[in-house]
């Protein structure tokens, strides 16, 4: 059985300017196609986090899984392939894992990405959906998509029609 982890409240506005900084820290904030592979890889070349490409079999169901407190990360084989195929799943995977590190780094715990999600808590201390919600903020700008339908998103973004339905949903509320 999957163990339940509680994080420190975090609301989507507050996650939304962490990912807006982001953008602007590598001079992307005008680009609807944030090449996170590229980002990904640049940050642990400049020493910030190592990261691990491990086969299927040993992750299990795993897609990723970061130790943010050793400040490193393991992305299942497949999904680092498909990062480079530019899937938008395995792009998704990658921002994710990425919040884990620079945001749950005081928690002395691991934080996995596993291919069903676990629900059962507020979502704004759920760290699967701070991460989920990282990930949607960062590769699915507010700025630079609203009047934008969900193809459209879909195919600037590169983002699955979920995290595309999902992002527009949220930025039609405020």
């Amino acid at each position: 059985m999957d163990k339940i982890y509680r994080a420190r409240p975090t609301s989507r506005l507050k996650i939304r300017s962490f990912a807006n900084q982001i953008r602007k820290i590598v001079g992307l904030e005008k680009s609807t196609d944030f090449p996170i592979l590229a980002v990904f890889e640049f940050l642990s070349a400049q020493g910030i986090f190592t990261f691990e490409i491990l086969p299927k079999e040993d992750m299990e169901n795993k897609c990723g899984e970061t130790f943010p407190e050793e400040r490193h990360i393991l992305i299942r084989e497949d999904i680092y392939e498909e990062a480079y195929k530019e899937i938008p799943f395995a792009r998704t995977t990658l921002a994710h894992e990425l919040y884990h590190l620079f945001f749950h780094g005081g928690e002395a715990i691991s934080l996995c990405r596993t291919d069903s999600e676990i629900k059962a808590r507020r979502a704004y201390e759920d760290p699967e959906w701070q991460a989920n919600c990282f990930a949607g903020e960062l590769l699915v700008p507010k700025d630079l998509v609203v009047g934008m339908s969900v193809e459209e998103v879909m195919k600037n973004c590169n983002v699955s029609v979920t995290m595309a339905k999902t992002q527009l949903e949220h930025y039609s509320r405020g």
